[in-house]
């Protein structure tokens, strides 16, 4: 009795299954290390945003005899107007949710208590590159 060899040539299935658990571990360190990558720019975005909003600050209060905006709505007011900050990406972006701004002291409108110092927070949770408010990115003068 005459035994036939198998000439096929293949790959085992605890080959497939090794190859396949090697592509799923590099996946997730390519997504981990993608999204930290993600946070980064979102909190560099954030850090572009409030320091702009500071600088055109300082020019309203430069133009305004040393007064601050008395709210958010008066500051994307002020970078709106043309003959203002002239900035309206800067107006769009700051008028979104996650930025915040405080005038001070608190309770100030500028006609009965002058609006002498603001804070301007891009609040971390909300922008995608924290989850606490120890992670905001904050700026004040």
């Amino acid at each position: 009795m005459h035994i036939k060899k198998s000439n096929q040539s293949g790959f085992t299935l605890i080959e497939l299954l090794i190859v396949i658990i090697i592509i799923g571990i590099l996946a997730a360190i390519a997504f981990v290390a993608f999204n930290g990558s993600t946070k980064k720019a979102h909190k560099a975005d954030a850090q572009s945003t409030v320091a702009s909003v500071k600088t055109k600050l300082g020019e309203y209060s430069t133009d305004n005899d040393g007064n601050y905006p008395a709210s958010k709505a008066d500051v994307v007011t002020y970078l709106n107007d043309a003959n203002g900050g002239n900035s309206k990406e800067l107006a769009t972006t700051f008028g979104d949710a996650g930025y915040e701004y405080t005038p001070s002291p608190a309770g100030c409108d500028n006609t009965t208590t002058v609006c002498s110092g603001f804070t301007v927070t891009g609040k971390a949770g909300t922008l995608g590159f924290g989850t606490s408010p120890a992670d905001d990115v904050t700026a004040s003068n």
